[in-house]
């Protein structure tokens, strides 16, 4: 099965990503078919190709959680909302942790 995913660049303390298409199986620092952009985290920056990544989905690719999330706050497209569950957060207080 083919995944759209993140794969890790840059340095230590300093990440960058490239979303790839790749097989599920291989680990996340090896090959890749096809490179789609990249997401700066601590920049909270992005630049990908939308319209190749909805074409791979097409053709049967799936998308990772984390780069469904990032692509559906970028877009808002309801395409990438069907690949993660919306959650919502909880604060927990000290005599629930206990």
């Amino acid at each position: 099965m083919l995944k759209i995913r993140l794969s890790r660049q840059g340095r230590k303390g300093r990440p960058f990503y490239r979303v790839v298409l790749t097989e599920h199986t291989k680990p996340v620092k090896s090959s890749f078919k096809e490179v789609f952009g990249w997401f700066d985290p601590l920049a909270h920056k992005m630049e990908v190709n939308v319209e190749m990544i909805k074409s791979w989905i097409a053709k049967g690719a799936q998308l990772s959680e984390r780069v469904a999330k990032i692509l559906f706050a970028e877009t808002k497209d309801a395409i990438f909302q069907k690949f993660f569950i919306e959650r919502t957060r909880t604060a927990k207080t000290k005599k629930e942790v206990k």
